[in-house]
C-alpha cells in the first residue's frame, strides 16, 4: 500500500526493481504452494519490496491541487495501480489520499506482502 495525496500513474510500470520482485514472487509463492520451507525464499522478496519509493512505482504528485472542494470529491480516496498478474500472483499498489483507508478484511487462500509508507 502507497499512501500519496494525488498522484500520477504511468502507464509501464515495469522498472527494474519491479520486474526483480515479480521473478522472485513467482518463486516464492510457487514454493509456497508445494508446501515446502518458503523463509528463504521469503526473505528474498521481503527484501528488495522494503526497497520500493514512489520513484520505483514511476509514481510522482500532482504538481497542482484542485482548486475547489468539488474537485477534491471527485477524485477516489483508493486508487489501485495494477502493475501485473501471473497464474501464480498479482502485484499492485494502492494510493490513499490522506485520511483514506482500507478495511481490515480476509482473504482466504492468498497471501502477501505488504509495504505501507
Amino acid at each position: 500500500m502507497l499512501s500519496s495525496t494525488a498522484a500520477r500513474m504511468p502507464r509501464d510500470h515495469k522498472t527494474p526493481l519491479n520486474q526483480k520482485i515479480a521473478k522472485q514472487a513467482c518463486i516464492t509463492y510457487r514454493v509456497l504452494k508445494s508446501s515446502a520451507d518458503v523463509s528463504d525464499s521469503q526473505s528474498e522478496l521481503i527484501s528488495p519490496v522494503a526497497t520500493v519509493r514512489a520513484a520505483d512505482l514511476k509514481i510522482a504528485p500532482r504538481k497542482s491541487k484542485p482548486s475547489s472542494g468539488a474537485a477534491r470529491l471527485q477524485s477516489p480516496p483508493v486508487t489501485y495501480m495494477h502493475i501485473c498478474e501471473t497464474e501464480v500472483f498479482s502485484m499492485g499498489v494502492f494510493l490513499l489520499r490522506p485520511s483514506a483507508s482500507i478495511p481490515l478484511h480476509d482473504h482466504p487462500d492468498m497471501n502477501g506482502n505488504l509495504r505501507s509508507y
